[in-house]
């Protein structure tokens, strides 16, 4: 019978998405029982693992749980194995109750972090251009100088799969206008940085690596002591409100920042916003 590992790489080349979750659940599992048959885990193993992270949010502890529900299931079809999967079902005592919910950035604190990132640059020229388009960190900081572009006379981001990183889901692929001054300014420093490097930011992103954590960990460390214990996922939360406020119909919003849609089947007909249209919208509110 084929090993954790063995199975594991299989089903990752099936699936064709992002591998830093599962391998980080899968090398976890390894590191805490072993790289056992397929077949071998048990309830047991499946606890273990879960008590690997205690200390750590429920959240997190359930979506590595899920990790590996989905490559036992797979292997137990592939295999025929006739047994039940120990590590689904699995109850964690006092899940979502840890749960905090941080504030969304403000506009004043918008304006001072862009200023303050620009005035020390590196890593934090991101910050001004997420804060701007309400994209997931690891979708500009996987970005490519060839996912730049002009297109009527913009700058436009687009944000698709590459070597470097896939994307969340499919709604995830879509092009952003770039018409903010301070993230505009930005992204001209990180496209005139002298680098060999395809991508905005070589320390952090190369083909088949995105150093999505390393990255987070640094910033959301500024912000937390800066910025009274808010994220980076917390300027995504404010670009949906200020869109909002600014009477930025739903579907131009979910287009924007690629969040699913619900405005039913029919938002799936057509091309979509142009980019002038998306652009008009984004000026009500830039920075």
């Amino acid at each position: 019978m084929e090993l954790l590992s063995q199975v594991y790489r299989e089903y990752l080349d099936l699936k064709e998405i992002n591998p830093q979750p599962p391998e980080q659940a899968v090398r976890r599992l390894i590191k805490v029982v072993g790289d056992l048959p397929i077949d071998q885990y048990d309830r047991g193993h499946a606890k273990a693992f879960l008590a690997s992270y205690e200390g750590q949010k429920t959240t997190t502890r359930r979506r590595r749980l899920q990790c590996l529900t989905a490559i036992i299931n797979y292997a137990y079809y592939e295999y025929d194995i006739d047994k039940r999967n120990p590590f689904a079902r699995i109850i964690i005592k006092g899940e979502n109750k840890d749960i905090t919910q941080r504030e969304p950035f403000s506009v004043a604190e918008l304006k001072a972090l862009y200023r303050h990132s620009l005035s020390f640059g590196k890593l934090r020229l991101i910050l001004p251009i997420l804060g701007e388009t309400g994209a997931r960190l690891s979708e500009i900081l996987g970005l490519s100088k060839d996912d730049v572009s002009e297109v009527d006379g913009l700058s436009v981001f687009h944000i698709r799969e590459n070597p470097c990183r896939g994307l969340k889901t499919s709604g995830s692929d879509r092009s952003v206008p770039l018409v903010s001054k301070s993230a505009t300014q930005a992204l001209q420093r990180l496209l005139e940085a002298k680098t060999d490097s395809p991508y905005l930011f070589p320390r952090y992103a190369r083909d088949g690596y995105l150093n999505n954590t390393g990255a987070s960990a640094t910033l959301c460390k500024y912000l937390r002591v800066n910025y009274k214990g808010k994220t980076t996922h917390c300027m995504r939360h404010s670009m949906r409100d200020r869109l909002r406020d600014a009477d930025v119909p739903l579907e131009a919003i979910d287009a924007i920042g690629g969040w699913s849609s619900v405005g039913g089947v029919g938002t799936n007909y057509g091309k979509g916003h142009s980019m002038p249209k998306l652009a008009e919208y984004l000026r009500r509110i830039a920075i």
